[in-house]
């Protein structure tokens, strides 16, 4: 049944643009960064040099899970269905 369906990151990357802001929930801290649900079932990860103006040692440091946060998308890589966010 699925397979009769859009694929929803591609539905997401046909309206989305590089440089577009968009704002999400932090859901999972990682060492090297966080993942930020944009949309429903649509996650993409700013990177630990992405969180902040001034360099950070942990995600912790910035956000929590659950925060809600603003973030521009640097990257939308179709084939490997990966959104790339940042805070800068």
């Amino acid at each position: 049944m699925r397979a009769t369906q859009p694929d929803p990151f591609h539905t997401f990357a046909d309206r989305t643009a590089v440089g577009q802001k968009l704002h999400g929930r932090v859901t999972e801290l990682i060492p090297f960064g966080v993942f930020v649900q944009v949309a429903d079932g649509i996650e993409g990860l700013v990177h630990l040099r992405e969180l902040a103006s001034a360099p950070v040692e942990s995600p912790s440091d910035v956000v929590q899970a659950g925060d809600e946060v603003t973030v521009v998308v640097t990257e939308i890589d179709r084939e490997r269905r990966r959104l790339v966010l940042s805070r800068r």
